[in-house]
C-alpha cells in the first residue's frame, strides 16, 4: 500500500512540474529611439507561441529582427526557452536635388549626419551658391527663399533646391560697380546714401520688391519716401569714391537707365558729381505710369567732357521733383549705363 501511495505522488509531482514550465520574452528597439516593440516582456508557457510588434518612431522605419525571423514589423517565435528579440529600425532616407539657373554652383557642406547624396532624416546641410566669374548670386527657389547665402536646411522630406544667377553688367565697362541693383553681392545695396532737403531725412532702405511679376522681378529695391513737408528736390546720393567708384562719361556709358515704381506722376531727376562737387544740371524725366515698374531713360551725353575732371564718383537721384501735398512712396532699382 505504501509503495502505491508514493508512486502515485512521484506521478502528481511530475504532471505538476511540467505543467508549471514557463519561458521569458525579452525585446528591446536598436537603436532606442528607433521605436518600440510590444510586448516589452512577457511570460509564455513551453510551446507557445509569441506575437511581437514593432512599431517605428517618427523619422524611422522598421528594418528587421534579430533572435526572430523576417522583415515585416510583426512576427512569432517559439517558446521553448527564455529568448531575447530585438527590432532593428533605420533613418528614413531623404534626398537633396539641385539645380542652377545661370552660371554657378551649390556647395554642400554636411554638417550632422547623412551620406553623400541621401541623407538620413534630420541631416543638417549648409548650402553655398558659389558664383561662375562674371556672374553674381541672386537668391535660392524650390523648398527656400530668400538670398541668405550660405543657407542651412534640415532635411525631414526630399528636398529640391534651386540656386539663381545672374550675369553681372558693367554696362559701358568704365563704371565697374553697376549696374546698381541693390542685390545682395551686387552694387547699391552696402553704400552709404544720404537722403537730403527731406524735413527730417528718414533714410533709404532696401526692400523687397513691391511688386516682382512684371518688368522688374528682382528681389531687393530700394525705397524712398518724399515727405509732404520736405522740398520739391527731395534726393538721395552715394558716397563720393567708394561707392560708385570713378570713371569718365564717354559714348559707351552715357545713355543711363533707371526703373521707377510711383504712385503719382513726377520728374524723376539724375545727376552726376565729380570728387570735388562739381555737377552738371540734372537731366529730368517723368514717369507715365502708376503703381507698376517703368523704365526711364536719361540722356547724359551733353555731360561727355564737361566738368573740372570728368572724373565722376557720385550718383545723385531726385525721385519726385515736384511740390506735393502727400508724403510719397518711391522705389526705384536697376540703374544701367550703355551706349548711346
Amino acid at each position: 500500500m505504501k509503495k502505491i501511495f508514493l508512486l502515485t505522488a512521484l506521478i502528481l509531482m511530475n504532471s505538476c512540474s511540467k505543467d508549471s514550465v514557463t519561458h521569458t520574452l525579452f525585446t528591446s528597439s536598436n537603436p532606442i529611439n528607433g521605436g518600440s516593440v510590444s510586448p516589452s516582456k512577457t511570460e509564455f508557457s513551453n510551446g507557445e507561441s509569441a506575437e511581437i510588434t514593432a512599431s517605428a518612431s517618427t523619422e524611422y522605419v522598421f528594418k528587421n529582427w534579430t533572435g526572430a525571423s523576417g522583415i515585416d514589423s510583426k512576427t512569432s517565435v517559439l517558446m521553448d526557452m527564455d529568448k531575447l528579440v530585438t527590432a532593428n529600425f533605420i533613418k528614413k532616407k531623404y534626398t537633396l536635388n539641385t539645380e542652377t539657373e545661370g552660371e554657378g554652383s551649390i556647395k554642400e557642406t554636411l554638417i550632422k549626419s547623412g551620406a553623400i547624396t541621401n541623407y538620413n532624416s534630420g541631416t543638417i546641410i549648409e548650402l553655398e551658391a558659389i558664383p561662375s566669374d562674371g556672374w553674381k548670386f541672386i537668391e535660392w527657389k524650390g523648398d527656400i527663399s530668400g538670398d541668405k547665402n550660405p543657407y542651412i536646411i534640415t532635411l525631414s522630406s526630399n528636398k529640391l533646391v534651386k540656386s539663381i544667377f545672374k550675369k553681372k553688367d558693367a554696362g559701358g565697362g568704365a563704371v565697374s560697380n553697376s549696374p546698381i541693383d541693390f542685390e545682395t553681392g551686387g552694387h547699391g545695396s552696402d553704400w552709404t546714401w544720404t537722403v537730403f532737403e527731406n524735413d527730417s531725412n528718414p533714410p533709404l532702405k532696401i526692400v523687397s520688391n513691391p511688386n516682382s511679376s512684371g518688368l522688374n522681378t528682382s528681389l531687393k529695391v530700394a525705397k524712398i519716401t518724399a515727405l509732404k513737408a520736405g522740398a520739391p528736390y527731395v534726393g538721395c546720393e552715394s558716397k563720393h569714391g567708394s561707392d560708385l567708384g570713378t570713371f569718365k562719361f564717354d559714348s559707351s556709358n552715357s545713355i543711363v537707365k533707371i526703373m521707377v515704381y510711383k504712385s503719382v506722376i513726377s520728374d524723376v531727376g539724375l545727376k552726376f558729381a565729380e570728387f570735388n562737387g562739381e555737377a552738371q544740371p540734372e537731366i529730368k524725366v517723368s514717369n507715365t505710369k502708376i503703381n507698376e515698374w517703368e523704365e526711364l531713360t536719361f540722356d547724359l551725353s551733353g555731360s561727355i567732357g564737361k566738368g573740372i575732371t570728368g572724373i565722376i564718383d557720385q550718383i545723385i537721384i531726385f525721385p519726385d521733383f515736384n511740390a506735393r501735398t502727400t508724403d510719397n512712396v518711391i522705389y526705384f532699382d536697376n540703374i544701367t549705363f550703355g551706349s548711346n
